[in-house]
């Protein structure tokens, strides 16, 4: 299993505030099995070039190269600030996502507390300075020291989980059913279908496809309703069951 680095302050104030889910107690790239592509008319053609330089973004972008984790995790954090500077009433809607489907982030870092706070300190610098420079529209090329990824901050969004783990998905989840994301928040049977199918680590990838098949069948049978607690849960349990053993 991969560690994570810690992130900075910002990243777990958003992720605190305004998660009205329960905590119940990961695929890379797209599902075998893909959803609705995500509308990108909108997004404009040409990247808009973000470069964050200096020490601490060097220091990052050497991390970002070398360990796909850490690179997940700080797109991650530039598309919720963006969103959160660009579009105010989705602020948290990344955030809560991310607690909905168990993503791995906000884990500890190797080593000790002193360069976990150089770290943090380092992350926040660069987010910040990406974000201030990112327009609110159109892809982004972002360049952070050596690393350099293009992103398309709304597709991203509308992707995201999956996105999480292959920032240049284009396709939403299959278990989405094609809602937007603020939809898939306020759905309490997505809710069930995370708490039993989490996304909280890179599974074989022979599995990705077969989780969101059985998310989308958990989703569906939540919504058709008229069982007991116990049918349902029941019923939930057959679903998982029917997996392989390596991806239940």
């Amino acid at each position: 299993m991969r560690y994570r680095w810690l992130v900075p302050a910002l990243a777990v104030a958003a992720l605190a505030v305004g998660i009205g889910v329960a905590l119940w107690v990961g695929p890379r790239g797209p599902d075998p099995v893909a959803g609705p592509a995500v509308d990108a008319s909108a997004q404009g053609d040409r990247p808009v070039t973000v470069v964050a330089a200096g020490p601490d973004a060097d220091r990052v972008g050497a991390r970002m190269r070398i360990d796909d984790a850490v690179a997940d995790d700080l797109l991650f954090l530039v598309v919720a600030a963006l969103r959160g500077r660009c579009q105010p009433a989705h602020a948290h809607e990344l955030p809560r996502m991310a607690v909905l489907a168990r993503l791995p982030t906000l884990a500890a870092g190797q080593g000790p507390e002193s360069a976990a706070a150089t770290w943090r300190r380092d992350v926040s610098h660069v987010v910040n300075d990406v974000v201030r420079q990112a327009g609110c529209a159109g892809p982004l090329s972002l360049r952070i020291g050596a690393y350099v990824r293009v992103v398309e901050p709304e597709v991203y969004a509308q992707a995201f989980p999956d996105s999480y783990f292959d920032p240049g998905l284009t396709v939403r989840p299959l278990e989405a059913h094609g809602a937007p994301l603020a939809q898939r928040l306020a759905d309490p049977c997505a809710t069930v279908a995370y708490a039993v199918l989490p996304l909280d680590d890179v599974r074989a990838w022979q599995c990705t496809g077969l989780r969101a098949q059985a998310r989308s069948a958990v989703i569906n049978r939540c919504h058709a309703g008229g069982a007991s607690p116990d049918e349902a849960a029941a019923d939930i349990q057959r679903v998982v069951s029917g997996l392989p053993a390596t991806c239940q």
